[in-house]
């Protein structure tokens, strides 16, 4: 009797063919749940662009990737810290691939201006960082290409974007010293209001058109978005800002700009009218300074896209920014190709954008002339 009972405790049976579809079941679910978690997670890193869609991956994912390889795509933003700027008094410009003597040596003397970053201004360690540079000049970004603003607004648009900044910048700006101040601000390249609003967006059909960055535009020809930019530069303005630099305040010219939608939003034929009717609005809303950034290409004339013209630059600019790349002929040379001559003095300061030296230095670097 006790050998009948011996081995009962120790059989287990065969497995069945459920138990072995539940197993693989179990496993595939877990499996989709990682994918799915992987999914959302890299979303945010998901760019899209008339070429498909790009993964952006942080700095700190990059070391997945195999030693030596290239990344798929590069921070779709310019990186700050890589141009520092020369205003010259003379209105000037250097020439050829080397640094202006200044930049290479310094110190920079009278009118040097330095970007700091705004929570500089915020903390109060802008003006020690102005005095020890030797600067009397203070450039800050205020508006850049994700939409993003420095400052609080109680504007509609931005606040329904979310993309209102700190009232404590308010402050900063308000109860600052005297030094001569600068805003960049980038007008119509902006990836968050037209993704809130798509009324005031370049389109691709049903979709947001993108950039060769991967980001959204407004329409430089929509009233609403002329406003909101016109709006923005006249808070600035009445902050006590000095001088407003606006980048991408034209069409886009890079990219596949063929694949915009034409209507009101595009039309080429119009193209120039519109930035008229812009910088015309804009002049009556803020009582700073108006300068402009445009290309090498668009002063060359080798875009075509953009409606600017030297007209609007001669009559609408305060200064011209133009990125200073070595190449010949030089930006003030292009000018003058473009018909903006020194017989007129009506001509504004050339601006020339060049590579900076010091990789750790701040983000832009300029001379102001003495007015």
């Amino acid at each position: 009797m006790g050998r009948a009972n011996k081995d009962v405790g120790g059989y287990r049976g065969r497995r069945t063919i459920t138990d072995i579809l539940r197993f693989i079941a179990i496993a595939l679910a877990v499996v989709v749940v990682l994918v799915l978690a992987g999914v959302f997670y890299l979303q945010k890193y998901l760019v899209y662009t008339d070429d498909g869609p790009r993964l952006n991956l942080p700095p700190i994912l990059q070391i997945f990737r195999r030693e030596g390889a290239p990344a798929e795509n590069p921070s779709p933003l310019p990186d700050p810290g890589d141009i520092s700027v020369v205003i010259d008094p003379e209105g000037g410009n250097p020439s050829g691939s080397e640094p202006p003597q200044w930049q290479a040596e310094g110190p920079w003397g009278p009118g040097y201006a330095l970007e700091l970053p705004v929570e500089d201004l915020v903390s109060g360690a802008a003006a020690a960082k102005l005095e020890e540079a030797g600067a009397s000049a203070l450039i800050l970004e205020v508006k850049g290409a994700d939409g993003k603003l420095a400052w609080s607004t109680q504007n509609h648009t931005a606040n329904w974007a979310e993309v209102s900044g700190d009232m404590a910048v308010n402050t900063a700006l308000e109860g600052r010293a005297e030094e001569y101040t600068i805003a960049r601000v980038c007008c119509f390249r902006d990836d968050s209001v037209p993704y809130s609003w798509n009324k005031l967006a370049l389109r691709k059909g049903n979709y947001n058109w993108r950039d060769e960055l991967g980001l959204r535009w407004l329409s430089p020809a929509q009233k609403d978005a002329q406003d909101y930019i016109a709006a923005l530069c006249g808070e600035l303005g009445d902050l006590g800002v000095d001088e407003i630099v606006l980048e991408q305040w034209h069409f886009p010219i890079e990219g596949n700009v063929e694949n915009i939608t034409r209507g009101e939003k595009y039309d080429p034929d119009r193209s120039t009218a519109s930035l008229e009717e812009f910088l015309t609005k804009l002049g009556g809303a803020t009582g700073a300074k108006i300068s402009l950034r445009v290309s090498r290409d668009t002063l060359s004339g080798a875009e075509s896209v953009s409606g600017v013209t030297p007209e609007l630059l001669e009559r609408y600019a305060y200064r011209i920014w133009v990125e200073e790349d070595g190449l010949l002929p030089a930006p003030q040379d292009l000018l003058r190709q473009a018909g903006i001559t020194d017989e007129d003095e009506r001509r504004p300061r050339l601006v020339s954008v060049v590579p900076a030296r010091d990789e750790a230095g701040p983000a832009v670097q300029a001379v102001i002339p003495v007015e």
